[in-house]
C-alpha cells in the first residue's frame, strides 16, 4: 500500500481534533478549566458572553500553549511611547555614545535610524555582534568598555528615502525570484481577475514573510489573547520599570493598553471564526506579533473578508500559496487597485494595508527589480 500524505489542513485539522478529545478525556496529565492560565480567565468569560461555546473554548485555553505573554501589549505600548514622549532608556544609550564619539545627537529617545548605525558602529568596534537596539545589557557594555570612536568619524546620510535593506539584499530578492518563476501561472490568474501586476504581489509578499519562508514565530492566538489580557496595567508594570512613567503619562499607557486590547479582542474573535470556519487548529497558525496570519500576512477581521479560494478546494487557506495569492488580489482591489495605476495612487493602497512608508518604499523598490529581471530575461516566468 502507498503511503498517503494528507493535506496540511487535514493534517491539523485531526491533530487539532485528537488533542481537543485527550484534553476532554483528561489524557496525557490534560484537565480543563483547572489549568487555563489566570491572566486569559476574563479573556475566555468574555468571549462566552459573546456566544462562543464555553466547552470548546476551555479545550482551548486549557492547552499546554496558551500562555500569557506581556511582549505583544509590552512592544506595541513601547513603540507607541517612544513616540510620543521618547524613551529613558534609549535617550541613556544615546547620551553614552554621544559622550564616546559615536553618536552626533540630538539625545531625544527616540531610535531612529542614526541611533541605530551608532549602536551598530560602537558594537563592531567593541567585537559585538550588530544587534540596533538599546538596552540595559548594551548600556552595561558602554559602562564597561567604553570605547571612543575614531577621530574624524564619517557619519552616514539618512536624509533619503528609507527602506528595509535586508528585503532588497541579493540573498532574499533571489528567494523572490525563485518565488515568481515557480508560481507564475498563479500569480498571472491573480493579476487577469485583479489587476495587480506579478511584481507588486510578490514584492509585498517578500517584505511580509519572505514570500512564506517566514510565517512568524509566535502562535497567532496567543498573542491575540495576551494582548486582550494586556489591558490590565498590572501585567505590563515590569515592562515600563526602566522608564518611571510619572502619572500622567501613565494614565496615557492604560489608555492605550485598553484601545490596544479592544482592538485585539475583535481580531481573536475573528481568528476563532476563521480557524473554525476552515477547519483549522488555531494553535496551528503562526502568526506576526500582532496576530496577523499567513503568507500573506492577513489580520484575522481580513481573512473573515478578503480571504478567497484560489485552488478551487472550496477552502480559503490563507497559507497555501494559491489561495493567499488570490486573497491578497482581492484585498488590494478592495483598497482601490485600479489599473492604470499611478505610482502615487499604488503607494496609497500599500500604505492602507500597513501604515508605514518605510513598508511601502520597500515593495516599491523590490517591484522595481524584480520588473527589471523580467526585462532583462534574469527573471524567465
Amino acid at each position: 500500500m502507498k503511503n498517503v500524505r494528507l493535506p496540511r489542513h487535514l493534517l491539523a485539522w485531526c491533530g487539532y481534533a485528537l488533542a481537543l478529545g485527550l484534553v476532554a478525556l483528561g489524557v496525557g496529565g490534560a484537565v480543563a478549566a483547572s489549568t487555563v492560565d489566570p491572566a486569559f480567565q476574563p479573556v475566555l468569560a468574555r468571549l462566552v458572553a459573546d456566544g462562543f461555546s464555553e466547552s470548546r473554548l476551555r479545550r482551548l485555553f486549557s492547552r499546554a500553549e496558551m500562555v500569557f505573554t506581556q511582549k505583544a501589549m509590552a512592544d506595541k505600548l513601547t513603540a507607541l511611547y517612544m513616540r510620543k514622549y521618547g524613551l529613558r532608556l534609549v535617550a541613556d544609550v544615546q547620551e553614552r555614545l554621544a559622550g564616546l564619539g559615536w553618536y552626533p545627537g540630538p539625545v531625544d529617545g527616540r531610535l531612529d535610524r542614526m541611533t541605530k548605525w551608532s549602536i551598530k558602529a560602537y558594537q563592531t568596534a567593541v567585537g559585538l555582534a550588530p544587534n540596533p537596539a538599546a538596552s540595559e545589557a548594551l548600556l552595561a557594555e558602554l559602562d564597561r568598555r567604553p570605547e571612543h570612536a575614531p577621530a574624524g568619524l564619517a557619519f552616514p546620510d539618512f536624509s533619503g528615502q528609507e527602506v528595509h535593506d535586508v528585503v532588497l539584499s541579493p540573498e532574499r530578492l533571489a528567494e523572490a525570484r525563485e518565488f515568481y518563476a515557480r508560481n507564475a501561472k498563479a500569480l498571472a490568474r491573480v493579476r487577469e481577475r485583479y489587476g495587480v501586476p506579478e511584481e507588486y504581489l510578490v514584492a509585498l509578499l517578500a517584505v511580509e514573510t519572505r514570500v512564506g519562508h517566514y510565517l512568524g514565530d509566535v502562535v497567532a492566538v496567543v498573542n491575540l489573547a495576551s494582548l486582550v489580557a494586556g489591558e490590565d496595567p498590572a501585567r505590563l508594570a515590569s515592562a515600563f520599570a526602566y522608564e518611571r512613567p510619572d502619572a500622567k503619562r501613565q494614565a496615557w499607557l492604560d489608555a492605550k493598553a485598553k484601545e490596544k486590547g479592544e482592538w485585539a479582542y475583535g481580531e481573536l474573535k475573528a481568528l476563532l471564526r476563521y480557524a473554525e470556519a476552515q477547519g483549522i487548529d488555531p494553535l496551528s497558525m503562526p502568526g506576526s506579533i500582532y496576530g496577523a496570519i499567513g503568507i500573506c500576512q492577513f489580520m484575522p477581521s481580513n481573512a473573515l473578508k478578503y480571504a478567497v479560494d484560489g485552488d478551487g478546494d472550496g477552502r480559503a487557506d490563507l497559507f497555501g500559496v494559491d489561495d493567499a495569492l488570490m486573497s491578497l488580489g482581492n484585498i488590494l482591489r478592495a483598497m482601490g487597485w485600479k489599473p492604470p495605476m499611478t505610482e502615487e495612487a499604488m503607494r496609497k493602497v500599500f500604505f492602507g494595508y500597513n501604515h508605514s512608508q518605510v513598508y511601502v518604499n520597500t515593495i516599491m523598490g523590490a517591484a522595481e527589480r524584480l520588473r527589471a529581471d523580467v526585462a532583462s530575461g534574469t527573471l524567465k516566468p
